[in-house]
């Protein structure tokens, strides 16, 4: 028994030793450890208040990235450049290291992780990232972050300004790794703007005040040097000041209406991250229908009198989008050339013969409720004109289809004429037209095709009031060459041309008011 034993122990070493060869297990990979996060948001300038004239608060003073915009990133350990520049991008969401950037740079840059053995670590992060920045190790000086972005001379372009903006944050000198980064970055210079205004006084008594495109040349003198601004969304100039100035005050320069202007604005020598704010106000006097330039606002006040507000406004208020008729369709009146009016134009009383014509509108809605219509009765001819793209004679059209009417026994005007009906007289019990006016007619061939030609311009104004859009087709008060007595002229928006329809069919068309002041 005690051999059996033996010989079981010995077979079970023998098995044992075939299992033990010299195999050795599988090693667990070493997982490198966590590349650096970023987390990054701009701080707004400062704005200084001590100027005179200076807005409380500075539209635009804050700072938003935008997809696509990149940060540099540098880690120093022991003062050692260990993190050299690496370019992060912004997705519209997140940061993260950007390899496409540094595959095209062929620099060599890799992703820096996490290191929980490194000591004595510094983290920068700047915008906006340039290669300019590789190998560099601090801020100032010689060499520094700051002498590789110097603000340029002209910063006219978005790029430029934006260039010029130098950011920066830095952690604490000689802190522990960091996973994840959450910089927030300041303005590495100060900067100026200036909010040059034109101030108006209205027809309807009315004082108006808006940045104004009149103004133009507008440039920054600071010691010898002049800087070309940015002109930002809200109207005003702004630039980022160089370091280095030794005068404290920088003169503004600007023109409007051929005239120069000049602001000395005080700015601080020392420091940065400071927006020094500045609006300058010109008086322009008065804005009366004799200013009048396409793409106006036209108005009616209490006194049942029409009056404009110039289209530059970037939005109107509430009384003011109210008070609003139509958009300026053209200025004066043509006596040759495709415009040609030869229409003598009375006040909508009826009798009083206009003057001077200041220009055309055309409404802000379209009649009949935004509904289709007929333009009148197939076989009868009115006489109206019959040009298709040439001359502006929609308030005589639209007379003579009136006079027709008067002259045949059991005809209406909404019934046997209904374009004509509801770009006047239905559209005047919706939207009553000013008494210093020609009340509303249905305009030519001419006047639908020069409002095709301007309709972008003519948009931009009516969506800042909240006017109607252009539909497909509408109708013109002038007859067709063709078959006058059964076809008449529409404007087709749907691909820009002028062509003629039945009188009697609807197919989509639609009118369009306009009116003489």
């Amino acid at each position: 028994m005690m051999k059996m034993k033996q010989i079981y122990l010995f077979l079970s070493l023998a098995l044992l030793c075939a299992c033990s060869s010299d195999e050795e297990l599988p090693a667990v990979a070493q997982q490198p450890c966590p590349a650096l996060e970023l987390t990054v948001s701009a701080g707004g300038f400062i704005t200084d208040s001590s100027a005179s004239g200076t807005r409380a608060t500075d539209n635009g003073a804050a700072t938003t990235f935008e997809n696509g915009d990149r940060v540099g990133v540098i880690v120093l350990e022991d003062g050692t450049l260990k993190g050299n520049n690496l370019p992060y991008k912004y997705n519209g969401g997140s940061w993260s290291f950007d390899a496409a950037t540094v595959n095209s740079e062929g620099t060599g840059k890799s992703v820096y992780y996490y290191d929980n053995k490194a000591t004595n670590v510094t983290y920068i992060v700047y915008f906006p990232y340039s290669t300019d920045a590789n190998d560099v190790t601090s801020i100032e000086g010689d060499g520094g972050l700051k002498s590789k972005f110097i603000p340029k001379a002209d910063q006219q372009s978005e790029a430029d300004y934006r260039a010029s903006d130098l950011m920066i944050w830095q952690s604490t000198a000689g802190i522990a790794p960091q996973k994840t980064l959450a910089a927030t970055l300041t303005h590495a210079y100060n900067s100026v703007s200036l909010l040059p205004e034109v101030h108006y006084t209205l027809d309807n008594g009315d004082d108006f005040v808006h940045p104004s495109p009149a103004i133009s040349d507008v440039n920054f003198l600071m010691d010898d040097e002049i800087v070309y601004p940015y002109k930002a969304a809200d109207g005003s100039y702004r630039c980022i000041l160089r370091s280095g100035l030794t005068n404290s005050s920088v003169r503004c320069f600007y023109t409007c209406d051929n005239k120069t202007y000049s602001k000395d604005l005080t700015v601080s020598l020392a420091g940065a991250n400071t927006r020094y704010s500045s609006t300058q106000r010109v008086n322009a006097g008065s804005y009366s229908l004799a200013n009048a330039q396409v793409g106006d606002f036209y108005c009616k006040n209490n006194s049942n009198e029409g009056y404009l507000i110039p289209g530059e406004i970037a939005s109107l208020t509430a009384d003011q989008q109210a008070a609003c008729l139509g958009i300026v369709l053209k200025v004066g009146k043509d006596d040759s050339g495709d415009w040609k009016d030869e229409d003598i134009y009375k006040l909508k009383d009826g009798t009083t013969e206009m003057g001077i014509i200041h220009g055309y509108v055309l409404a802000l809605k379209d009649g009949n409720s935004g509904n289709t219509c007929a333009w009148g009765s197939y076989g009868e001819e009115i006489h109206t004109d019959q040009a298709q793209y040439t001359l502006f004679c929609g308030y005589s059209n639209t007379q003579k289809i009136k006079e027709y009417v008067a002259a045949n026994a059991g005809k209406t005007l909404q019934k046997d004429f209904p374009a004509a009906y509801y770009a006047s007289e239905g559209y005047e019990q919706s939207y009553p037209s000013p008494s210093n006016s020609s009340g509303w007619f249905l305009p030519s061939a001419g006047q639908c095709w020069y409002w095709y030609k301007n309709r972008d311009l003519l948009l931009t104004s009516m969506q800042k009031v909240g006017g109607n859009g252009w539909q497909s087709y509408y109708w013109s008060s002038s007859e067709s060459d063709y078959y006058p007595a059964g076809y008449a002229w529409y404007v087709g928006f749907d691909g820009g041309y002028v062509y003629d329809d039945r009188k009697r069919d609807r197919n989509n068309r639609r009118v369009r008011s306009s009116l003489a002041f």
